[in-house]
C-alpha cells in the first residue's frame, strides 16, 4: 500500500509542470460552475500564487452571475489548502528521493516555482518530507528483509542515512514486512521444487547464524499452499508418462513429503480425459475408430485406461467423423484436390460425400474458367478504352483540318487524310466487333457464376 502511495505521489509531482498550464476551456468551465473554493484550490495545488482578481476578471466575461461577495474569501481559503497540498507533495517527493529536508531551500529556486511566484510554505513541505522519508526507509527495510539480510544491518543503514535523516521505525516496519516475504518465498520455492517442509530446520539454522529472524508461520503457510500445486502439476504430467498414484504415494513416503493424494488424482484423471479426447479427435478426422487398438497399446504409450476412456474417445471420434464426412468438408477437399478416406464414413453418407468431393473438383475447374473470363474482360475493356481514345483524337484532328480554310491541299495532306480515314474505320470496326465479344464474355461470366452457385447447392442433395 505504501509503495503504491509513493508511486502515486511521484507521478503527481512529475505532472505539476504540465498541470500548471490550465487551458482556457478548463478555466471557462470552472467559471460556469462558480465554485471559488475549488478554483482557488486548483491554483494553489498547481503552485500558482493567489490571483483572485485575475480569475474574477476572466470569469466576468464568462458568467458574471457566479461571482458573489463571498467569492474572494472562498477563493483564498481554497488557495491556502491547495498551496499546502502543493508543498506537501514537493516534500513527499524529496523525502522519497532520499534528499535532505534542507533541500527546501533549493526548491525555492527551481524554475517552476520562480516562474509561478509560488509563495513558500516550509511547514507544509516538512510535513510532506516526513511522510516521504518514512516511505523511503520503509522501502529500504522491505528490500533488506526480502533479501534475507540481518536486522543488525539497521545500524549500517542508520549510519549511512545520517545525512538525509534515518527513520528507525519505518525501516523496522519495512524490514519485518520484507522478512515475512522472504520466508514466504522460501516456503513457496521449497514446495514448488518438491522439497519437504522439514528443510525449514536447515533454513532456520542458516538464518540464525546470520542473525536473520525466522518466521516459521510464513514459511509453513506458503509451503502448505504450494505443495498442493506441486502435486497437481505432477498428476497432470504423470498421466502421460507412465506414473500413477501408487508410484507417487511410495515416492512421497520415501522423501518424507506430504502427499496431496486427492488433488493429484483429480489432475491425473483430468489429463487422461483430455488425452483420450484428443486421441478421438485426431482419429475421427479421416481415420477409422481405433479405440481397441489404442487401449491395447496404452501401457506401451505410457498412458492409462480409465473408466471414462471409451466414452470420451468415442464421443470425440464420432463428433470429428461427422465433421470429416460432412458435405462442406468433402467439397473443400475436392477443391484442393486432397484425397478423402470415404471408407471411414457411414455407408449411407458415402454417396453424398463422394458427390460433394467431385463437386469441389468441378467447382474449382469452373472457377479457373471464370478467372480466365475476368482476365479477358479486363484486357478487352482496356483495349476498347484505348481504341476509343485514339478514335476521339483522330476525329478531332479530322474536324480541325476540315474547319481550317487556309489548309494547303497537296499529295502529302491527301495521303495523311487517307491514312487517318483508314485508321478511323479500323477503330470503328474494332469497337463494334469487340462490343459483341464483350457481351459474349459477360454471358459466359454469368453462366459460370450460376453453375458455381448451383454446384454448391447440389452438394447437400441426398439422392
Amino acid at each position: 500500500m505504501l509503495i503504491f502511495f509513493r508511486k502515486f505521489l511521484l507521478a503527481a509531482v512529475m505532472l505539476l509542470p504540465l498541470a500548471a498550464c490550465q487551458t482556457t476551456m478548463n478555466l471557462r468551465q470552472d467559471c460556469k460552475v462558480g465554485d471559488w473554493n475549488f478554483i482557488g484550490n486548483k491554483d494553489g495545488a498547481q503552485g500558482f500564487d493567489a490571483r483572485f482578481e485575475e480569475r474574477r476578471q476572466f470569469c466576468a466575461t464568462v458568467d458574471g452571475d457566479k461571482i458573489k461577495q463571498e467569492s474572494a474569501s472562498q477563493y483564498q481559503a481554497g488557495w491556502q489548502q491547495g498551496n499546502q497540498h502543493f508543498w506537501e507533495q514537493v516534500g513527499v517527493q524529496d523525502g522519497i528521493s532520499a534528499l535532505a529536508i534542507s533541500n527546501y531551500e533549493q526548491q525555492l529556486k527551481t524554475d517552476t516555482i520562480v516562474k509561478n511566484h509560488t509563495p513558500p510554505n516550509q511547514d507544509a513541505y516538512q510535513r510532506g518530507w516526513v511522510r516521504g522519508n518514512a516511505d523511503y526507509w520503509y522501502g529500504v527495510g522491505d528490500t533488506d528483509g526480502k533479501a534475507g539480510r540481518s536486522a543488525k544491518d539497521e545500524q549500517l543503514r542508520a549510519a549511512s542515512g545520517q545525512a538525509i535523516g534515518f527513520n528507525q521505525g519505518s525501516y523496522q516496519q519495512g524490514w519485518h514486512a520484507g522478512n515475512y516475504a522472504y520466508w514466504t518465498q522460501t516456503g513457496f520455492q521449497d514446495a514448488h521444487d518438491g522439497v519437504p517442509d522439514s528443510e525449514l530446520k536447515n533454513h532456520a539454522q542458516a538464518a540464525q547464524a546470520k542473525g536473520v529472524q525466522v518466521r516459521e508461520d510464513a514459511y509453513k503457510a506458503a509451503w502448505n499452499k504450494e505443495i498442493v500445486e506441486y502435486w497437481r502439476r505432477l498428476g497432470w504430467s504423470d498421466a502421460t508418462e507412465g506414473r500413477d498414484v501408487i508410484t507417487r504415494r511410495a515416492d512421497a513416503r520415501a522423501r518424507g513429503l506430504k502427499f496431496s493424494e486427492a488433488e493429484y488424482q483429480q489432475q491425473w484423471e483430468q489429463r487422461l480425459i483430455q488425452y483420450w479426447r484428443e486421441a478421438g479427435n485426431a482419429d475421427g478426422f479421416g481415420q477409422p475408430n481405433q479405440i481397441e487398438e489404442r487401449i491395447s497399446n496404452a501401457r506401451r504409450n505410457n498412458v492409462f485406461v480409465i473408466p471414462q476412456t471409451r466414452d470420451t474417445y468415442n464421443q470425440a471420434w464420432f463428433a470429428q467423423n461427422a465433421v470429416y464426412c460432412s458435405p462442406e468438408n468433402a467439397f473443400a477437399f475436392g477443391r484442393r484436390n486432397h484425397r478423402m478416406a470415404l471408407e471411414v464414413c457411414q455407408a449411407s453418407q458415402q454417396n453424398q460425400v463422394r458427390r460433394a468431393w467431385n463437386a469441389g473438383q468441378d467447382y474449382e475447374d469452373i472457377a479457373r474458367k471464370l478467372s480466365n473470363i475476368h482476365i479477358d474482360l479486363a484486357s478487352l475493356n482496356d483495349r476498347r478504352a484505348d481504341a476509343a481514345r485514339r478514335l476521339e483524337r483522330i476525329e478531332r484532328e479530322i474536324r480541325r483540318d476540315q474547319d481550317d480554310k487556309n489548309r494547303v491541299t497537296n499529295n502529302d495532306t491527301a495521303s495523311n487524310d487517307r491514312r487517318r480515314e483508314r485508321e478511323r474505320q479500323e477503330l470503328r470496326e474494332f469497337l463494334q466487333g469487340s462490343a459483341y465479344r464483350m457481351e459474349e464474355l459477360r454471358s459466359w461470366e454469368f453462366r459460370y457464376s450460376q453453375q458455381m452457385q448451383q454446384i454448391k447447392r447440389d452438394i447437400y442433395r441426398n439422392d
